[in-house]
C-alpha cells in the first residue's frame, strides 16, 4: 500500500545542486508539518499521509449531525495506490490481527451495542468500517467490526448489536474508524476506493448507563499535532509515524536525528521495529523483491563516512549504518558498519572504499539491525550528527527562507504529473525543474493556486523543484518514475 503526503514548508534550505552525497547532513533542516486529530484518538493515517505526501485524510468538520464538529475520513490517492483513512486509540501494529486487540480508555460497563450517525458517498465498491475491541485484565474478551456504507448524502443511523454478547464486563475498549472495508483477518491487503469519504459523529454505546470517560463520540474536541521530518532523508513506510524524531541534543549545531526502535509488526506478530532513515526508498508491489530507488550521485572509489553518534541500546541491541552503492540503477557493492553503546557523543571515521565502478550511493541508518526484532530490543535509541563523506565536507551558512504561504507539491515520486498548490497566493512564482547536474528542463510562470506540471516526457530519475518569488525561494527534490 502506498501513499504520499501533503507537505507544509515552514522553512526550506537552498543547496547547490548534486553538491553532497548526503544532504542534509548535520540534520539542521526539517519539513514541518501541523494536523488536527480527534482528541485521545493518536494513532490516524495522517501520519502517513504526511510521510507520502497527500493531503491529511482524518479532518474536522463542519458538516456535523449534532454539535460544532464530526470526523471526517478520506481514501486518498497516489499515483500508483490508495491511502485509506482512519482513527484509533490503540497502536495498530501492537496485536495479531482485531481478535488479540487490547488496552484503549478505561471502560467498566458491558455495552449491548453501538450506534451513530453517517454519511458516505460510495454505494456497493467499498463501504466504512467502525471497530471496537473490549478486554480484560490484558486479554480480549470480544472484538466487533461493522461496516457502514450506501451512498447517504444525509446523515443516517447506525445501530448495531454485539453478537455474540459481551460475556462478562470489560475494564478497557479500543475504538476507531476507517474510510474503508476492513475484515477481521489478520492478514487481509487493505485497499480502498479513491475518493470514499465516511463522516461519523454522535457515536455512543447502547444498553448503558454512561459512555467512556475519553469516548469523545460527538468529536467536538480536537489536539493538534506537529511533526517534523528530515529534509532530503526518506522516512520508513510504516502503519504509524513512529521511530524518529528532531532533537536538540546535537554534537554540533541546533539539532540531530533521533531514532528510536519501537513496537512494530513483522508476519502479522507484534515485533520491535527499527526507527529508520534512508537517502534511497524502497519501490511498491515488488513482490519481495525489492531494491533500494534514489540515492544521490556519487563515484568515489576510496572515501571516509565520518560522523558523531551516541546510542543507547535495550538490551544487547545495535545500531546500524549500510551504504548501498549502485551503477546504472542496479546494486554492485554495500558496506556497513554496527554501532554500540555510548553515553556521549562518540566521532567515527569509517574507511568506505570499493573495487567496484558505480555513481550512486545510498546511506541507510537504522536504531536496530535488520534482524533485532525481539520485543526486548523495543527503546533503543540513537542519535546521529554530521554525517558526511571526508571528501565533501558538510556546507555551513546556508541560507534560510521563509515560506509565508504553504506550498504543496505531490505525488512523490511521481509518474506523469505533479501538482503544484499555493495557499492564498499572493505573487507569482518562477518555476525551474533541474535535473542532478543543475540543468534546467522546464521552466514556466505559476500564476494560479493550483497548476500541474506535466513531467512525462522526462526520463526516470531525481529531480528539483525550484520555486522562487520576489520574496521566496524554495528548493525540493522530487523523484520521477
Amino acid at each position: 500500500m502506498k501513499k504520499t503526503f501533503l507537505l507544509s514548508l515552514a522553512f526550506i534550505t537552498v543547496t547547490a545542486f548534486g553538491q553532497n552525497a548526503i544532504p542534509n547532513g548535520n540534520f539542521e533542516t526539517w519539513n514541518t508539518s501541523t494536523y488536527d486529530y480527534p482528541q485521545n484518538y493518536q494513532y490516524t493515517s495522517n501520519t502517513q499521509a504526511l510521510q507520502y505526501q497527500l493531503p491529511v485524510n482524518v479532518t474536522q468538520t463542519n458538516d456535523a449531525y449534532h454539535g460544532q464538529y464530526a470526523v471526517q475520513l478520506t481514501t486518498n490517492a497516489s499515483a500508483t495506490d490508495t491511502n485509506f483513512a482512519y482513527f484509533l486509540n490503540i497502536n495498530p501494529n501492537a496485536a495479531n490481527g482485531p481478535s488479540t486487540v487490547t488496552g484503549g480508555m478505561p471502560y467498566n460497563q458491558k455495552p449491548t451495542g453501538i450506534r451513530g450517525w453517517y454519511k458516505y458517498n460510495v454505494a456497493t465498491a467499498d463501504s466504512g468500517t467502525i471497530i471496537m475491541a473490549f478486554s480484560k485484565a490484558g486479554v480480549n474478551i470480544g472484538t466487533y467490526l461493522f461496516h457502514i456504507g450506501g451512498i447517504h448524502s444525509t446523515y443516517t443511523l447506525f445501530n448495531f448489536t454485539f453478537n455474540p454478547a459481551l460475556s462478562e464486563t470489560p475494564d478497557s475498549v479500543a475504538f476507531g474508524a476507517f474510510s474503508c472495508k476492513i475484515n477481521a483477518s489478520s492478514n487481509q491487503k487493505v485497499h480502498g476506493i479513491a475518493g470514499s469519504t465516511l463522516k461519523i459523529d454522535s457515536v455512543s454505546f447502547t444498553g448503558v448507563s454512561s459512555q467512556p470517560a475519553l469516548m469523545n463520540g460527538d468529536f467536538e474536541s480536537w489536539q493538534s499535532q506537529t511533526s517534523y521530518s528530515p529534509a532530503d532523508w526518506y522516512t520508513q513506510n510504516n502503519m504509524i509515524r513512529e521511530g524518529y524524531n528532531r532533537t536538540t541534543d546535537a554534537a554540533k549545531g541546533n539539532y540531530a536525528i533521533e531514532l528510536t526502535t519501537y513496537l512494530g509488526n513483522q508476519n502479522d506478530h507484534p515485533a520491535a521495529q527499527s526507527g529508520e532513515i534512508s537517502t534511497g526508498y524502497y519501490p511498491n508491489n515488488c513482490n519481495g523483491n525489492c531494491n533500494q530507488l534514489g540515492g544521490y550521485p556519487f563515484s568515489n572509489k576510496n572515501d571516509t563516512l565520518a560522523f558523531y553518534y551516541k546510542y543507547a541500546p535495550s538490551g544487547n541491541d545495535s545500531a546500524w549504518i549500510q551504504l548501498n552503492y549502485k551503477n546504472n540503477g542496479s546494486g554492485v557493492d554495500g558496506k556497513s558498519i554496527f554501532l554500540h553503546a555510548s553515553k556521549n557523543y562518540q566521532y567515527v571515521e569509517f574507511p568506505c572504499g570499493t573495487p567496484n565502478t558505480f555513481d550512486t550511493v545510498i546511506v541507510q541508518i537504522q536504531s536496530s539491525s535488520w534482524l533485532d526484532t525481539l520485543l526486548s530490543f523495543v527503546g533503543s535509541d540513537l542519535k546521529i550528527d554530521e554525517i558526511h563523506f571526508k571528501s565533501q565536507p558538510l556546507t555551513t551558512g546556508i541560507s534560510n527562507y521563509k515560506i509565508d504561504n504553504a506550498i504543496n507539491i505531490y505525488p512523490n515520486p511521481a509518474i506523469n504529473n505533479i501538482t503544484i498548490e499555493i495557499d492564498n497566493l499572493k505573487e507569482s512564482y518562477n518555476l525551474e525543474i533541474l535535473n542532478t547536474i543543475g540543468q534546467v528542463i522546464l521552466n514556466k510562470k505559476i500564476v494560479n493556486n493550483v497548476e500541474q506540471v506535466d513531467l512525462s516526457g522526462q526520463l526516470a530519475g531525481i529531480y528539483f523543484v525550484k520555486l522562487q518569488s520576489a520574496n521566496n525561494t524554495i528548493v525540493k527534490k522530487i523523484i520521477k518514475q
